[in-house]
């Protein structure tokens, strides 16, 4: 980590004039920016970036998109997955595609948001996401990468989740906040992002979401990725109340991580996962 609490992983043998060979996978949360760059045609990793404790506005996104000397290159496709508190699941059976302009009234505080509706299906799950993400997002993609695809942060936990049985809790960290996901036979039934800026706000959290969404922890498998630890307070709090919390790692079939070997694989695991994202 540098005095930005950022961290940079590459392949020394990585080639920018190859670029276009891969996939460039951003993602952008309420507190952090990270991506990766995968060589499509080897299934290999290529770069990591991570930022934490990074809170995106229009200015400090464009300096270091235009700072960063990968960001500028020509990819395959790029991947960008955002935080938004501007979401809608909407039943397959009552999704109309005609008009987005009747789901504004269910989103809020469009002052900082952008009026563009985007949505996203996903494998196995019987609803479409509407969601709009923040201004300083969206001024990033269409200044930037015009033909991106975005989706919303919950998109690679869904990839990496597909035909689950029985009941998954599933919590992807950053260093202020983490992302929490219920699903129930592979459908999703919850999931939300909540800021936490010690142990004791992550414990009152955690309690509230084992009492509103009736979590019997002996019969729920928990997973989680991103920033945490062994030992550290919020994986002590979590075996507090469950029994087993199994890390997940991306996985070796589905690309090579060879660049992440000095670094705990799950922290990265939602960033990659949106490889698998259509």
């Amino acid at each position: 980590m540098n005095n930005k609490n950022s961290i940079l992983l590459k392949d020394p043998a990585f080639d920018p004039v190859a670029a276009l060979n891969c996939n460039l996978l951003l993602k952008i949360t309420a507190d952090s920016f990270s991506y990766a760059i995968i060589n499509t045609t080897k299934d290999k990793i290529k770069v990591v970036y991570d930022c934490q404790d990074f809170q995106p506005t229009a200015s400090n996104l464009s300096s270091t998109i235009l700072s960063d000397p990968y960001l500028s290159l020509l990819f395959n496709r790029v991947k960008i997955a955002s935080y938004t508190a501007n979401t809608i699941a909407v039943p397959e059976e009552l999704y109309t595609s005609d008009e987005a302009e009747p789901y504004l009234k269910y989103f809020s505080d469009l002052d900082h948001y952008s009026r563009n509706v985007y949505t996203a299906a996903y494998t196995g799950q019987d609803f479409r996401s509407l969601f709009l993400l923040p201004n300083a997002v969206e001024s990033a993609i269409q200044t930037h990468w015009r033909e991106a695809h975005p989706y919303e942060q919950t998109a690679s936990l869904l990839a990496i989740n597909q035909n689950t049985e029985s009941q998954q809790f599933y919590l992807d960290f950053t260093a202020g906040s983490f992302h929490a996901m219920l699903l129930r036979n592979g459908k999703m039934i919850f999931q939300n992002v909540f800021q936490i800026e010690n142990p004791e706000e992550f414990h009152y959290y955690l309690l509230l979401l084992l009492k509103q969404l009736k979590i019997n922890a002996s019969e729920t498998k928990v997973l989680a990725s991103g920033i945490l630890n062994e030992g550290d307070d919020q994986y002590s709090i979590l075996m507090k109340y469950f029994s087993a919390v199994q890390l997940c790692t991306p996985g070796e079939s589905t690309v090579s991580n060879s660049i992440l070997e000095d670094m705990p694989p799950h922290y990265y695991t939602s960033l990659l996962a949106l490889n698998l994202c259509e």
